[in-house]
């Protein structure tokens, strides 16, 4: 039975800590744009850099945060001497997530910001504008949402010319809903839920589609619902 459930066991905490820590990039129907870099470690990882990121994952599993750190700038170093910046850009953003859900937030973006820096070095924007995105992100945990906003089109500056992708249509609604819960300023509001709105429409994305209609349809007719 033990030669049964450690696998099972194994995969199991890949898995859920993968998506607790959003290794993997949105993935959507339509629209060019660069191939998403997964840093998901395979279940009894052959390499180097997937073993540190195996065990880190079980580490915040198991709420062992030190030995998930130490794990995670391991991985870093092996991707880095096999010439994998992409990746190790993926492992600085899972290490702000990590110090942010700790609530130590100046480490997680010191994190996030090594993070940019490393797509920046092969040129993908929009890794860099994610990256940027959680910053502001980290920000208005803080209930700083001016130093949010800067951030987040930050983010916009380096995406609103490509090819339609979530993650410029989150900075767009991340943007109005400062402009409509924070400054109350509806006419922006609306200019930057269009934008998200016409996003999610290109890219087929009906749920997101549904929700802007709804903030939208809720902002032109001057009601105060709490839509999120």
């Amino acid at each position: 039975m033990d030669s049964f459930f450690k696998p099972v066991l194994k995969y199991f905490l890949v898995v859920a800590v993968t998506l607790a820590m959003g290794f993997s990039v949105w993935i959507l129907p339509h629209g060019e744009k660069e191939e998403p870099l997964s840093i998901t470690p395979p279940i009894d990882a052959k390499d180097e850099a997937g073993r540190y990121l195996q065990q880190a994952s079980e580490d915040f599993f198991y709420h062992e945060f030190d030995s998930a750190i130490e794990n995670y700038g391991k991985a870093i170093t092996a991707f880095e001497k096999e010439n994998q910046p992409g990746k190790a850009a993926k492992v600085y953003e899972s290490l702000g997530d990590l110090y942010k859900f700790r609530r130590k937030f100046e480490e997680a973006e010191a994190h996030y910001i090594l993070a940019m820096k490393y797509h920046r070095k092969i040129d993908n924007s929009l890794g860099e504008a994610r990256a940027m995105k959680d910053t502001g992100d980290l920000y208005m945990e803080r209930g700083e949402s001016a130093s949010a906003k800067d951030w987040y089109k930050k983010g916009v500056a380096l995406v609103q010319d490509l090819p339609p992708d979530k993650i410029q249509a989150v900075l767009f609604e991340n943007i109005g809903r400062i402009y409509w819960k924070m400054e109350e300023n509806i006419p922006e509001a609306i200019i930057w839920y269009t934008r998200a709105r016409d996003t999610f429409s290109a890219l087929e994305n009906q749920m997101g589609y549904d929700h802007m209609t709804a903030v939208l349809n809720n902002l032109r007719g001057g009601q105060n619902l709490d839509i999120h």
